[in-house]
């Protein structure tokens, strides 16, 4: 006969004191509505503009930026009485109303220019978001699991956390950092600056600070959960109004160097091709031409020194080796200035894979004095990953595959008056990543130059969001940009971030899969004077590291809470 054991000892016992409470049922319309609420605040920090409605560009400039401080409060709230495992379930569905809220635009380029049909597409888009929210899914598990097994709160963690998960997004997977929760503040021309102390994620780990101190402040308030945040919210004010501080103290500081300053003088050039005609861009290259060369050749009897033309903005391709474009259509269009011009280069080798997406920096004698190939390219629009086109039915949204360049080394601009002007190239998708910039800068880029041709996106946020990565970028590097898009939004950039004579985004307003020269928006050109600063950034001097600081403690207190959580379990297992 068995011995039945005492009370004390019971199975039931053991599990009651050492696990805890029951975890609570993640799937509730008031849960949903928390993680739904979370990702679309968050979302509507950024830049919103829509392909419809007499009101479209209503929140293009962005006026919720100041959402952002409070759009993790309810992802927090919803974590609370989840088992760990729920709380990843819950980032992830946060993260796929964010990003689904952010950069839906990507299903324009897939099927307006890419010919793919909804049915894939939209798919295809989901995979891509699915891949973003999975960040924001180790975030809310990180936060959780060091709640639950440290009791540390989450209110402390979320900032560093939330840190190192875009530092994550920047490299994973060859990374897709848009829309990271800091580039919500780049029109905050003040608590942008923080950006240049720590990048773009000290301005993430400043908003994870406000938005931790908001949520344990309600979780005192409401439930008398904990006691009185005090040194949170201390925490949290101090963020609040040093930031604002220290940069209304830089603004200052920095505008006095602005106007001191020696400036070099540029012009940008907007062509406004539509996307639908420049997919046949070889057919029209008299017309592409005849709208580039006589704005180019108005900016040079401006005074120009540099005249900037967009991303693949020439019309024809150019062979590997090639050293001038003397008979290319520009004979005669500079008479002082020098030219840079988005190409493609073809290695007539191998067609298949020896392509760049590249610019030529071009003398008054039209000989090729730079050639700089963009370094980071898009996966699936420039080059499939793994060779996937090899032995799957894909191909990528631009025809043939690049090569990346691998040389971040700054060219140099030649001028008839004044020393010579250290230009540092960027091409599209390379502006979003902080690194390049930051490399460029390191290796004495004066002037920074963004050529971009944004008529993948059609008429949506992207424009305008692109436009505030690159803000972000000068806020960083002390480096102004000039920015030169096809259609889009092309416009100078100061040190600080100022955005001065944007463009408008030069659509044809067509639905039709085609489109005649005639309906075309006129082509724009700009022209700005820009400082040549020598002093730097603390963000220049340090990168990243204090990213990666934050990463090392998320993933070190993770790893210890999982510990603690492993030993709390044994004497259950054991009985």
């Amino acid at each position: 006969m068995a011995t039945a054991l005492p009370p004390s000892s019971t199975p039931a016992a053991v599990t009651a004191a050492d696990v805890g409470p029951r975890p609570q049922r993640l799937l509730t319309l008031r849960r949903l509505g928390l993680l739904l609420l979370s990702g679309l605040l968050g979302a509507a920090a950024f830049p919103l503009a829509f392909p419809f409605g007499p009101r479209r560009e209503l929140f293009a400039s962005g006026v919720l930026e100041p959402l952002a401080f409070v759009c993790l409060v309810p992802l927090l709230w919803a974590l609370r009485g989840l088992s760990t495992r729920k709380a990843f379930a819950a980032g992830l569905l946060a993260g796929v109303a964010f990003f689904n809220g952010t950069f839906w635009w990507v299903n324009v380029a897939m099927t307006a220019f890419g010919g793919m049909p909804n049915y894939l597409s939209i798919p295809a888009l989901e995979l891509l978001i699915l891949y973003c929210a999975v960040h924001w899914a180790l975030g809310a598990w990180a936060i959780h699991t060091m709640d639950v097994h440290l009791g540390w709160p989450a209110g402390w963690t979320v900032g560093p956390v939330w840190m190192a998960i875009e530092l994550l997004r920047n490299y994973s997977l060859s990374g897709y950092p848009w829309t990271n929760l800091g580039y919500s503040q780049a029109r905050n021309l003040y608590f942008s600056q923080i950006a240049s102390l720590a990048g773009v994620y000290g301005i993430v780990l400043a908003l994870g600070v406000v938005n931790g101190a908001l949520y344990e402040s309600l979780r005192w308030r409401l439930l008398q959960e904990r006691l009185v945040p005090r040194a949170l919210l201390s925490t949290a004010g101090g963020v609040l109004v040093l930031g604002h501080l220290y940069g209304a103290w830089r603004v200052h500081k920095w505008d006095a160097l602005i106007a001191a300053a020696p400036t070099v003088r540029v012009a940008v050039v907007q062509g406004n091709i539509d996307q639908k005609l420049k997919m046949v861009q070889g057919s029209r290259a008299g017309l592409i031409l005849g709208r580039y060369v006589p704005a180019t050749a108005a900016a040079d009897a401006a005074g120009a020194e540099l005249v900037v033309w967009p991303e693949a903005a020439y019309p024809l391709a150019f062979p590997t080796g090639v050293t001038s474009v003397e008979g290319a259509g520009l004979d005669g269009v500079l008479s002082k200035s020098r030219l840079l011009i988005g190409v493609d280069v073809y290695d007539p080798r191998d067609l298949r894979r020896g392509n760049e997406n590249a610019a030529f920096l071009v003398g008054p004698g039209l000989a090729i004095e730079h050639h700089c190939v963009k370094h980071h390219l898009v996966p699936f629009g420039e080059y499939m990953p793994l060779h996937m086109d090899e032995w799957l039915p894909i191909q990528n949204l631009v025809p043939g595959t690049f090569a990346p360049g691998a040389d971040l080394s700054p060219a140099l601009l030649r001028r008839q008056q004044g020393p010579p002007v250290k230009l540092g190239i960027e091409i599209c998708y390379d502006a979003i990543f902080p690194e390049i910039s930051r490399e460029l800068v390191q290796r004495g880029a004066d002037v920074l130059v963004n050529m971009t041709n944004d008529a993948w996106y059609g008429f949506s946020s992207a424009n305008f969001q692109f436009l505030r990565k690159v803000a972000m970028r000068s806020v960083e590097t002390g480096r102004p940009f000039a920015r030169a898009a096809n259609t889009g939004v092309s416009a100078f950039i100061d040190p600080l971030g100022r955005v001065s004579q944007a463009t408008s985004i030069g659509l044809t307003e067509s639905d039709r899969p085609r489109v005649t020269a005639a309906e075309l928006v006129g082509p724009e050109w700009r022209m700005a004077d820009l400082p040549l600063l020598k002093e730097t950034t603390v963000y220049v001097a340090l990168g990243d590291i204090p990213a990666y600081l934050a990463s090392l403690f998320s993933v070190g207190g993770t790893l210890l809470a999982l510990v603690r959580a492993r030993r709390k379990r044994r004497p259950a297992e054991a009985t």
